[in-house]
């Protein structure tokens, strides 16, 4: 089991990396693999009222590999991934789930982090604006996203959805150049973290 750590930087160069390991890094260290996840999550599940009730884990906690398959991962990125990697999100609950490519030279992968409610979402907003704000040499930015939960927005090019049952984030790593892209507009990275979230709130 790998052990990934990841921080924001103030630089643009920076985000990159970032990219590499943002989410996917957090709640992973510590834990072990779930293999049962994984194994679960390699075909498409159906999203609605069906999908719902099998996201849950025993624990009653939401199972991020099952909001977004390793199916659709492999659409996303184009390639074959490998089997999810997950774990507990936070010290509150949640889970989180990754799907890497094979090629260990690559560092491309989409990731889903799912909070549980009592995450206290304003207050994570807010570090990620100001966080934006003393960015250098260009700042970064909070963009709404409408149609999309009880409220969605970007930072850093990662989605971030605040919904009923928890907070969820979806974060694609493809391209180095959406990466580092400024936050001013949508990049082809963003695009597609918008429509896996919303067959994962779906599935919530």
């Amino acid at each position: 089991m790998k052990v990934r750590e990841a921080l924001f930087s103030k630089s643009w160069l920076s985000i990159a990396a970032l990219q590499l390991t943002l989410l996917a890094c957090l709640g992973l260290s510590g834990c072990t693999q779930n293999k049962n996840t994984a194994n679960n999550s390699t075909s498409s599940t159906p999203s609605g009222t069906s999908a719902s009730s099998s996201a849950k884990s025993s624990s009653g906690d939401l199972d991020a590999c099952k909001l977004v398959t390793k199916a659709e991962a492999e659409e996303v990125l184009g390639e074959k991934v490998k089997d999810a990697e997950s774990g507990p999100a936070s010290m509150q609950g949640g889970s989180i789930c990754m799907y890497e490519s094979p090629d260990s030279m690559s560092a491309r992968h989409v990731t889903v982090r799912v909070e549980s409610p009592n995450f206290d979402w304003n207050k994570y907003k807010e570090a990620r604006r100001i966080e934006g704000e003393k960015m250098q040499p260009k700042r970064g930015y909070i963009r709404p996203v409408s149609g999309l939960g009880k409220e969605a927005y970007f930072a850093r090019h990662v989605l971030h959805v605040l919904t009923d049952h928890g907070i969820l984030t979806v974060i694609i790593f493809k391209d180095t150049a959406d990466a580092i892209a400024g936050e001013e507009t949508e990049t082809k990275a963003e695009a597609a973290e918008k429509a896996l979230a919303q067959k994962a709130v779906a599935r919530m």
